[in-house]
């Protein structure tokens, strides 16, 4: 067991550094972003997760600002990239779930859109 930790443990940092980790780019800075990272990045390190009462929401722990929020497990068995958020309710959840949609469907017209022209 303690063999699997350690192998899984150096997969994560290897695939953490080539997968998760965020570089700027130009897409990163379109819709009036210049100047700033629209995916808000560098993130605030956080040294343990907690929840937040005023606002509702759990904080995740973030030791470096420019990796993305990841499971470690679906890292290494998946390979690829992937962003985690504690999504509740309200307008985050909304706001998933339009970019859920138009990012899986790929439309030109984008979902909220849509929703305006019922």
């Amino acid at each position: 067991l303690k063999e699997w930790e350690s192998i899984l443990t150096a997969e994560v940092k290897k695939c953490g550094e080539a997968l998760q980790r965020h570089q700027c780019r130009p897409v990163c800075h379109k819709y009036g972003n210049e100047g700033k990272c629209r995916f808000l990045f560098p993130h605030e390190t956080v040294e343990s997760s907690y929840f937040e009462p005023e606002t509702n929401s759990v904080v995740l722990m973030c030791r470096d600002g420019y990796v993305n929020y990841h499971n470690r497990y679906i890292l290494v068995f998946c390979r690829h990239n992937h962003d985690l958020k504690c999504i509740l309710s309200g307008k985050s959840a909304k706001a998933a779930m339009f970019y859920i949609s138009d990012y899986i469907t790929k439309m030109g017209v984008k979902t909220y859109e849509m929703l305006s022209l019922l």
